[in-house]
């Protein structure tokens, strides 16, 4: 695929995203799309031949950007303590998931279409079997089993948290505190053998 061609596709989806966060899945249709990113109809359905495999392809694109923005973490000090750096990550998470609460509307969408839709199902399975092992990976130097307890742990609250932060009790600091304390003692729990 050429470099055009990759900017249409990543214009339509754009517009696709755009579309979905204000219309929902049943606001997106092909001529909206297309009016949105400024194609023709006949391009638009080149490359995606109809709302299907818009939206399969619309979940790959999103998942993307999920996980780009979650790549931008970095601790505020290299010499920071294992227990530090992961109260700075759950903060940093919180902070992301408060300024993307379209998210939950995003997932929201794509979930009900996959009732429907096996294939944006599976896609959307694999985006958190993805997202734990991804956790894992950053939590290499602990124990695969605790890793993956905490992830478990961790994945679902976040999404909460993105739809229901404004009502918490305690502000994302004390939250922030909280979770990565039980993280840390579930990432830290000795090893069954």
């Amino acid at each position: 695929m050429n470099n055009r061609s990759i900017a249409t596709r990543n214009q339509i989806m754009e517009a696709t995203l755009a579309i979905l966060k204000v219309s929902g899945v049943e606001g997106v249709t092909m001529r909206k799309v297309a009016s949105m990113a400024g194609k023709s109809l006949n391009n638009v359905q080149h490359h995606f031949k109809n709302k299907e495999i818009l939206l399969n392809n619309l979940a790959d694109f999103y998942f993307a950007q999920c996980y780009d923005d979650i790549a931008q973490f970095s601790p505020s000090n290299r010499e920071c303590d294992s227990k530090r750096e992961l109260y700075e990550f759950v903060l940093f998470i919180l902070g992301q998931s408060e300024h993307i609460s379209d998210a939950c509307l995003v997932f929201r969408e794509l979930w009900a279409v996959a009732t429907r839709n096996s294939e944006l199902e599976d896609k959307l399975n694999q985006f958190y079997v993805s997202s734990i092992d991804r956790a894992c990976i950053f939590w290499s130097d602990y124990d695969r089993a605790n890793a993956e307890k905490a992830a478990s742990l961790l994945l679902p609250y976040v999404e909460g948290y993105s739809i229901q932060h404004k009502a918490l009790p305690v502000d994302k600091v004390q939250v922030a505190e909280l979770l990565s304390e039980t993280l840390y003692t579930l990432l830290t729990q000795p090893v069954n053998d």
